[in-house]
């Protein structure tokens, strides 16, 4: 079995204590608070590497939108009804 790496270390032992199912969301606020930021990356490339791992895009979208807050529901909503935004 292979090692945990530090970070994955990290992520587990939060999880192990708070002893309850948590967001990606919450380990990261809580991760940030704690830990120096080594680099960003935006949400679109991270959703894109996902969906690229992912056989089935459709349960990888629907896992990725159940967890979503209610505000970011929302936005999610208007951006669908409003068409693609222009990058500038």
């Amino acid at each position: 079995m292979r090692r945990l790496g530090d970070l994955e270390a990290e992520i587990m032992d939060r999880l192990w204590t708070w002893d309850r199912p948590a967001t990606v969301r919450e380990v990261v606020d809580d991760i940030n608070g704690t830990r120096p930021v080594a680099a960003v990356r935006p949400t679109a490339a991270l959703m894109e590497d996902g969906l690229g791992e992912s056989k089935d895009h459709s349960a990888a979208l629907l896992h990725f939108v159940e967890n979503m807050s209610e505000e970011e529901v929302a936005a999610l909503r208007r951006a669908l009804r409003n068409g693609r935004p222009t990058v500038n």
